[in-house]
């Protein structure tokens, strides 16, 4: 795989089945959003969508209407989704690469190192231009 390949997308296989029906309610940002206020205890969903809310301030006011369409009074259990938030990690750092990013600039913006990055990249398939070229 080189730097030039399309992007990839999120693998929705590795989000549970309730998230991935919160995705067909919320949208897949909002969604995320979520798991990332509320992963691994309940969301008391409030029976009205009223812009005080502090869900609003998460995902908007949109996504709040419809969360409590379908799941008003409810609590619903929220995975902490670990292996597709890290998928998703992944994701942002092979795109960011894709997008000309450096990886020592990849290193500072996500927390790693750039052995670290490296590694991340030859795992998923990419290899950098200047490893190519060090085939040769």
């Amino acid at each position: 795989m080189t730097k030039m390949n399309a992007r990839k997308k999120l693998p929705v296989e590795f989000l549970p089945a309730s998230v991935r029906e919160l995705v067909d309610v919320v949208g897949v940002d909002a969604a995320l959003a979520i798991v990332h206020e509320r992963g691994g205890v309940r969301l008391c969903v409030p029976r009205y969508a009223r812009t005080d809310h502090w869900l609003v301030t998460v995902v908007g006011i949109d996504a709040l209407e419809a969360l409590v369409e379908v799941y008003a009074g409810e609590e619903i259990d929220i995975p902490r989704c670990v292996d597709a938030l890290r998928a998703l990690r992944e994701q942002q750092i092979y795109n960011d690469y894709i997008d000309g990013s450096t990886q020592a600039a990849l290193a500072r913006k996500y927390g790693y190192t750039e052995r670290g990055i490296r590694k991340l990249l030859r795992r998923i398939g990419v290899q950098s231009a200047q490893e190519q070229l060090g085939l040769f």
